[in-house]
């Protein structure tokens, strides 16, 4: 009868603990950002997000194989070699195949080597350079169709930005893209494996965990191939999500029970929102840089006219005043010194940041640098990040000045949205020199993607076999 009476409470206790262990599994996946990333579909989706989560592929497909042509790309390529091996996983826009982790780490690198990747003023940084490598090198990789990766990345969008708004209402210092990034890659990368609930919840939790540091100010301070740790938020975010596939555990992301920032998840998609660039060089400088060419373009001037520029910024924007940069990776971050060049030649594009030497010992524009005088317009500071505006006034030799106030960059969401025709240009200006006439196969198959039932065909297009 003991027996009996023990084998009933060992029964009551494992029955117990089962619907403990269930209810837990349930509050792990029973949240509102869990199943939007489970249950997003790409048939019901809007016209408008559909093209949109295309122009963020395509754009960030340019820009790597832009990228995949810089002097330091061969030497990273070789530690990674040296660290794993070689793979089967093509690193765009070189003859080079990595393992899925090299490749996915090589790819985000390239994508946001020149700085021409896309961003999102709410995440306040650049989500495509992060979630479109790990999209598109998992998919060839599984033989994911099409619209899968459409899926992945859209998704993508939605979690790295409510992320990074997380991250920036906690407090503390600013994170860089990987530091918030890094979930939306897990969701990404889940949604592509399959995961399940249970298992998706992990992956963003694991990625929560795990994410880099990333310190953006510090890394604007001192520019580098860091790159804000964007291929490491692309790694860290697939990783992550491979962990969970295989059972690894985490806590409840932090994102789960972020009611508020998750309540317009659905209505709102992300992807829709991301801006585009039409220089090399931090977004920080790009309204500056269209108040100059809209003055070029009413009043005509060279470089050699113009006595200086005074420019009224948000606060952040001063951090980027270094007036004398070594390289072409700290040009990016100074705003005098992109303003000088670009009254010099009137673009800054990849082929301008390849020899680094030679665009940073230019006596004519590193004097002019010199005499661009920043200072913070305080009204603008209380408008960053959601907007970035400056006001710009030029003086000339003749003592002439012409101002540009309340500027705004090109290629934001919205009214200043470029065409597809120019999203195209720009696609071509980066990705001819490198494929050649196979850009133009890459522009249609992109536009096409939701038919296709594997990605290969994109990536031998994206390879100089």
């Amino acid at each position: 009868m003991a027996h009996f009476s023990f084998v009933l409470l060992m029964a009551a206790i494992y029955r117990l603990c089962t619907a403990v262990c269930l209810s837990g599994t349930l509050a792990m996946a029973d949240s509102k950002i869990i199943q939007y990333v489970q249950k997003f579909s790409w048939d019901t989706q809007s016209a408008e997000t559909k093209h949109l989560t295309k122009r963020a592929i395509l754009d960030l497909l340019g820009c790597a194989l832009a990228g995949s042509t810089h002097d330091t790309v061969p030497g990273v390529v070789k530690t990674i070699q040296n660290i794993d091996g070689s793979g089967c996983n093509c690193v765009w826009g070189t003859k080079t195949q990595l393992d899925v982790k090299g490749a996915i780490f090589m790819n985000a690198y390239t994508g946001a080597l020149f700085d021409m990747d896309d961003g999102h003023r709410k995440a306040q940084g650049h989500p495509g350079a992060v979630l479109v490598p790990a999209a598109i090198t998992i998919g060839a990789r599984l033989g994911s169709t099409g619209k899968e990766v459409l899926e992945a990345v859209a998704v993508g969008y939605d979690v790295a930005v409510r992320e990074a708004v997380r991250i920036r209402e906690a407090g503390g210092p600013r994170k860089g893209s990987s530091g918030w990034c890094a979930p939306g890659a897990a969701a990404t990368v889940g949604r592509l494996l399959k995961l399940t609930d249970e298992q998706m919840t992990n992956a963003i939790g694991l990625s929560e965990y795990f994410t880099p540091q990333a310190g953006q100010d510090r890394s604007v301070d001192f520019p580098s191939m860091m790159k804000e740790g964007i291929p490491w938020g692309a790694y860290t975010g697939s990783f992550c999500a491979h962990l969970a596939q295989g059972g690894f555990t985490a806590h409840r992301p932090h994102l789960a029970d972020a009611d508020d920032l998750c309540k317009d998840i659905g209505s709102r998609v992300e992807v829709d929102f991301a801006y585009y660039k039409k220089w090399a060089a931090c977004r920080w400088a790009h309204p500056a840089l269209s108040g100059l060419d809209s003055i070029k373009s009413e009043k005509g001037f060279a470089i050699k006219d113009v006595t200086k520029v005074e420019l009224r910024s948000f606060q952040k924007g001063l951090k980027l005043s270094n007036v004398a940069p070594k390289n072409s990776l700290e040009a990016v971050y100074s705003i005098p010194f992109s303003l000088a060049y670009w009254m010099k030649h009137g673009k800054i594009e990849p082929d301008d940041l390849k020899d680094a030497v030679a665009m940073v010992n230019d006596p004519e524009i590193n004097d002019m640098a010199t005499r661009i005088e920043m200072s913070e317009a305080t009204e603008y500071t209380a408008e960053f990040p959601l907007r970035c505006i400056q006001d710009v006034t030029v003086t000339f030799a003749d003592g002439s000045t012409t101002s540009k106030k309340g500027l705004e960059a090109p290629g934001d969401p919205g009214e200043r949205a470029f065409t597809d025709k120019e999203i195209e240009t720009k696609f071509q200006t980066l990705a001819e020199p490198v494929v050649g006439a196979k850009w133009k196969a890459i522009v249609d198959t992109v536009a096409r993607l939701d038919e296709l039932e594997d990605i290969k065909g994109l990536i031998e297009l994206m390879s100089i076999f």
